[in-house]
Parts: structure tokens; sequence; C-alpha cells
């Protein structure tokens, strides 16, 4: 079973990414970065997170070909479905976890992790300077975040949510990936990836602030009223207040 862990970006991608795969490989799975190398799909699947850069046939088919022989493993993405996926997740080939975040707090985020950047940071947003400009980078996002809400099957995961109901979240997502795992290996990887504490020794959770609702802190009443009016049909249908 090949499984997507998909995000919008600033949502906590790689955090959820490592419980999942943490999950995957408790519950006898295979770690993508090890189903790579054995497989030879370099070409297909990037590091330094088994990333699958889009879900068209020419990248998904080869990734998901270790499935077919009984492999269970975690890719990490950002992209948007495509019948391929859909086809996959129809005929219980493949499982989707996507996570999304208020796109507010995304865009904060977004230009907090611009302002301190480093010159061999890689993203696709360094050069987003502002909120307007914020916004224009979200719209693909926008349209990725709604097209997997709309396919069924698809498990999805709010920020927020992780952040106030850890553990109700993480029996959810073991009962959606169907994992069998020991009370003591839930409780090892819950321990490890619990929001708000001091990461363990060799541990990245890729927290920067690991908080809700920050933009109402940090952005002006002009620029809270402009994201409010670009987005309010949107955040209603995400489940968040203006």
């Amino acid at each position: 079973m090949l499984i997507l862990n998909i995000g919008m970006p600033r949502s906590g991608t790689l955090w959820r990414y490592k419980i999942v795969r943490d999950l995957v490989i408790a519950g006898g799975g295979t770690d993508g970065l090890e189903i790579r190398k054995k497989f030879l799909l370099q070409p297909f699947i990037s590091l330094p997170n088994a990333d699958l850069n889009t879900a068209k046939p020419k990248r998904l088919l080869p990734a998901s070909y270790p499935s077919f022989l009984g492999k269970t493993y975690v890719l990490n993405t950002h992209t948007g479905p495509t019948e391929l996926a859909a086809s996959m997740i129809k005929n219980g080939r493949m499982k989707a976890v996507y996570g999304f975040r208020d796109p507010r707090d995304c865009i904060l985020s977004i230009l907090d992790y611009s302002e301190r950047a480093k010159p061999q940071y890689s993203a696709r947003f360094l050069d987003v300077k502002n909120v307007e400009q914020g916004v224009s980078f979200m719209e693909t996002y926008i349209r990725i975040w709604d097209a997997w809400t709309n396919l069924d099957g698809t498990f999805l995961i709010r920020y927020e949510d992780m952040l106030e109901d850890f553990q109700g979240l993480m029996d959810r997502l073991i009962q959606y990936l169907e994992l069998d795992i020991t009370s003591e290996k839930r409780k090892e990887i819950a321990d490890t990836y619990l929001p708000r504490q001091k990461p363990k020794e060799g541990v990245r959770i890729h927290f920067s602030e690991g908080k809700a609702n920050r933009f109402r802190e940090k952005f002006s009443q002009e620029e809270q009223d402009f994201l409010l009016e670009k987005y309010q049909s949107i955040l209603e249908r995400m489940g968040y207040t203006g």
C-alpha cells in the first residue's frame, strides 16, 4: 500500500509526514527512503523526505510499483490529485492523508520563513515579501486543497486540530491507515511528536511557533481585512471563523 502525505505549505507537512511514516513502520511497513534505494527509484522519489514532486503517471506509477509487490510505505508531497491517484484510492491501492491550515497563518509563516532564510535555503516561496504576494502564491495550493477535499477517501487533517486534539487524531489516523500497532509503540511515537514540547535529541519536528491564529497578533487590521475579503468563503468551508 502506498500512502501519500500531502500538505499545504507551512501547515506542518513534515511533522505529519514523520508521524505517518513512523506509524506505518511500526505497523510493519517500510521507510520510503529504503524503498527508494532498494528499488532504484531515485529518478522518481526525491530527497530528503521521500518526496514525490507530482502525482502524474510519469512519477506516480514507478513510485507505486513496490506497493504492488506488497510493500507499504509513505511518500511526501504538496501536489494535487490526478485521475491516476483518484483511481488508486478508489480501488484501494493507495491512501491519502491531506493536511491544511488557516491560509492566513500559512502566509504569515511563509513571510517569517522568507525573512529568516539563509542563502542555502530552498523553497518556492522565498520571494514572497508581503501579504498580497502571499495570496498570489497560495492560489495554487487553495485549488489543491479543494481538489483533495472533494476526493472521496482522503483523510483530512487540520493543523489546528493536531495542536488541540493530538491523541484523538493519532487514533483516527491509525484507524484510517488500518495499522496494527502496540500501545507501547503508539505511545512512543505520540511522545516523540507531541506538540508544544521540547523535541527529543536527534528529532526535528519542524516547528517554528506551533500556534494557531498567530496572524491575529502579527498582521495589521488592514491586512486581516484584506485576507478576510479574499478568503471568507474558503475559510467557512475549512471550518474557520473570520
